[in-house]
This record gives C-alpha cells, structure tokens and sequence, in this order.
C-alpha cells in the first residue's frame, strides 16, 4: 500500500510512474488505426500483471509504441472522464466526526505553517490493489450553514459543479423523490451536452445537523469499466470556522490502467500537482507527477470551484454567474504550472454557451425539486 500526501516525503522516498521505459512518437493516422484493435481487444479478460506487461510489448512491436495524436486525445479524455468521477468508500472510518474533524483542524494549523499552499489545505492520495483513493481538507471562511445549503441540495450541485472547465452540463431527476445527478463530460473547450459523455451518480444526504454534515454521490459503473465511483462532500464547525472535506474513491479496470499509462508518458508528461518529493538523496525537491499529480490538480479545481460558488452566493442574481465564472478562474491561475487550461475569454465564452444549454436541457427533463403527488 502506498501513501501519498502533501508536504516533504519520507526519506529515502523515490518515484517510480511506471512509464519510464515506454518510447512514445508520433505516427500517421493510418498506422494508428491498424494498431487501433491491438489496444481495446480482450482486454477485461486480462489479469493487470498481464495487462501491463502485454500491453507495452503490444504498444511498442505493433505500432502503438507508436501513439497518434487523436487516439492520445481519445485515451486522455477517456481517462479525463474516470477521474472527474473520482474523490469514499469507508472514507470516514469508525472513529465519530467531531473528533476527526479536530484532528483534521489540528493537522491544517501545521499545514499552514509547513505546507506549500500558504494557508491551511492539504491534499493526499491512496492506492491498494485496484483502489485509487484521494482526499483534500481544507477550512473555508464561510458558516457551516452556508456550506450546508450549497451541498446538501441537488441544485446547487448543478451551479457550482458546471465552473469545472470539463463538465458541460449537469442536471436533475427525481425518482421515487431521490434525485439521480446527471454530469455531462469532455473535453475542455466548449461541447454541447449532446456530444459530451453522460455520468448519472445518487445522491445522497447522508447528515445534516447543526455542526456536521456529509453529502455523497456515488455510481456503480464509469468509463473504461471502472466501478464504485463515489465523490464525498463532508464539513464540520471547528472554532467558528467550518473545516472541509472532500473525497473520491474508484476502482481501476484494466482499459482505465492503459489510459492512465498512454496519458502519462504523452499529453500528461510534463503536468504536475501540488505535492513535493525529492527524486534522489541529492536532488531538489519537486513537484509530483504521475498519477498522482493528476489526481491532486482534480480534487483542487473541485475544492477552488466550492470556495468561488461560497465566496458569490450574497451577490444578486443578475450578477452572480459571472461572477461565479471569473472567481473561479482569478482561484484557478493561483497555480498556473497546475491548472491554467485556456485564456480568461476562452473559459467564460464556453461556460456561458455550456450554461445556456443546461437550462435548456433540464427544461426538457423537468424541474429541479420533487413535486408534489396526491391531495
């Protein structure tokens, strides 16, 4: 099992991405289609031992060593859409809530101090065996109850999850008054949420009390084949201010896993998140990538997305997208060697055509609330 959380690493700690030997260039379109089946053919009848150890041998004698643009394209969005359904299963653990959340206020004071944010955030992450989990805490200058209304209902899931650059809609239907949410993903560039791909999840409010409350989406299958999708919002009152946190937990499949290497050793090379290592005795310390960097740029957008949707909720309406849509963005360059996507014009050009279409297309589901039924 491997830990993996924000500030200096263990010593004598070294990464290993397992993506170092693979040689990846450029090829024809042609040579990538004919290396096209090699990749997607039986591959949920191979164990991940002889996954990995086909795949690359397959990769490299028949042409996908060899790796065109658009199938990198299509492995990194496919990819995109697994860890957007990310941050837990049996994430909280037995121990009760106020006293973890203690614990966690205790650990973001010395996150503040130590950390490499500035101020009290820590992100980390887990994988054993086929399980990737994540995590990120934070305290936020806003009330329990404000973060209780934004969280603990559907719609206001639909406002503040759409300001993530590669989600283009979401919507709401109520069954048997249990709400299903409805993502609609892609790429980062404008796409209509009838080109994007489709991820219902159930919504649950699992507590709401005074000083605690958890909310969870959850869906049994996504992309790739991967499974037990489940995305955590959890926050508790410390000290007059309200201590968050946000989880994701997924299974990985065995396509996810070629994704994830193909991504990592081409368009998710260079990229980086906000967790430091040392990569020898002697070397300085920077910042991780990997799967690991991924996974920690994705839980920070969802975090930064919460804290502008809190930040603008006093303002009036007519005011509040765009305001919403330009918060996001000033929280998102903070860190431009992690999350700077697209030019300031581009993001808000996109996500106001993206919000046009949402109302639309939950006009034509229906309304966002149950309704009543019966006398």
């Amino acid at each position: 099992m491997t830990h993996l959380r924000v500030g200096a690493p263990a010593p004598g700690t070294h990464r290993n991405d397992g993506c170092g030997a693979a040689t990846v260039a450029l090829s024809t379109p042609r040579a990538a289609d004919r290396a096209a089946p090699c990749i997607w053919a039986s591959l949920s009848s191979l164990s991940h031992t002889k996954f990995s150890a086909a795949c690359w041998i397959a990769l490299r004698n028949r042409g996908i060593g060899v790796v065109s643009p658009l199938l990198i394209a299509r492995l990194g969005l496919a990819l995109l859409l697994v860890i957007l359904a990310l941050p837990s299963r049996a994430s909280s653990g037995s121990e009760a809530a106020p006293q973890r959340f203690h614990g966690y206020y205790q650990e973001l004071q010395e996150a503040a101090r130590r950390g490499p944010f500035g101020f009290p955030l820590q992100v980390r992450s887990e994988e054993r065996g086929d399980l990737v989990r994540a995590e990120t805490l934070g305290i936020m200058d806003h009330p329990l109850h404000a973060f209780g209304a934004a969280v603990a209902e559907p719609a206001s899931w639909c406002e503040f999850m759409p300001l993530n650059l590669n989600i283009k809609a979401c919507t709401i239907q109520w069954d048997a008054r249990e709400p299903l949410v409805t993502l609609y993903m892609g790429g980062k560039g404008y796409l209509s949420p009838e080109s994007a791909s489709q991820q219902p999840y159930r919504f649950v409010v699992r507590a709401r009390q005074p000083e605690y409350v958890a909310v969870s989406l959850s869906a049994l299958r996504g992309v790739l084949g991967t499974k037990d999708h489940e995305l955590e919002f959890e926050a508790a009152s410390i000290a007059g201010k309200t201590v968050v946190a946000l989880r994701s937990s997924y299974e990985h499949s065995a396509a996810s896993r070629l994704a994830t290497a193909i991504y990592l050793a081409t368009a998710g090379r260079d990229k980086v998140g906000f967790s430091r290592e040392r990569l020898g005795p002697d070397a300085q310390a920077s910042f991780v990538k990997g799967a690991q960097g991924m996974i920690e740029r994705n839980l920070m957008r969802y975090y930064l997305i919460l804290k502008a949707f809190l930040d603008t909720q006093a303002l009036p309406d007519s005011r509040r997208v765009d305001a919403r849509l330009n918060a996001v963005y000033d929280l998102m360059e903070r860190y431009p060697a992690q999350l700077h996507e697209m030019e300031r014009v581009e993001y808000l050009d996109a996500k106001r055509r993206e919000r046009q279409n949402q109302i639309r297309l939950q006009q034509t589901i229906g309304p966002t609330k149950p309704q009543p039924t019966g006398p």
